[in-house]
């Protein structure tokens, strides 16, 4: 059974709550990557996504600077344990229309899923898949 620990991100950027989103925004830009959890205590307690910052502050006009991680977060932050299946993670990520997805261990961070991760696992399943059932001749085309 795949599970997402298998191809999470596992580079994740983490803040506490009363730091400046200036910070967090600082921080995505960065490391290139699209959300910073809130943690308190090591344990989630938000989110902060790239949309969240257009949406929650620069479309305000508000202070970047002033403004801190846990006026914009979306909280309680849901979260998804390490060993959860891909194909259910798939699923819950479809209905709740998530893009990113933080992954945990006894309750504390260890990564986050995201679309593309799904999307890259599932076309290199489907590639195996075909792979495995073409020709010789055709095949060799294909690698």
């Amino acid at each position: 059974m795949e599970t997402v620990k298998n191809i999470m991100n596992k580079k994740v950027i983490h803040f506490d709550g009363n730091s400046p989103v200036y910070e967090v925004a600082k921080e995505l830009g960065k490391y290139d990557v699209g959300c910073a959890i809130i943690t308190r205590n090591k344990k989630p307690v938000g989110i902060i996504t790239e949309r969240d910052m257009v949406k929650r502050v620069i479309a305000k006009n508000l202070d970047l600077r002033k403004i801190k991680a846990k006026d914009v977060m979306t909280s309680p932050v849901e979260t998804l344990d390490q060993d959860t299946n891909i194909y259910y993670a798939s699923k819950v990520m479809k209905d709740k229309k998530y893009q990113r997805y933080p992954v945990t261990r006894n309750e504390k961070i260890i990564g986050v899923i995201t679309q593309t991760n799904l999307i890259d696992y599932f076309t290199e399943q489907r590639k195996k898949f075909v792979l495995k059932h073409l020709s010789k001749r055709l095949r060799k085309h294909y690698l």
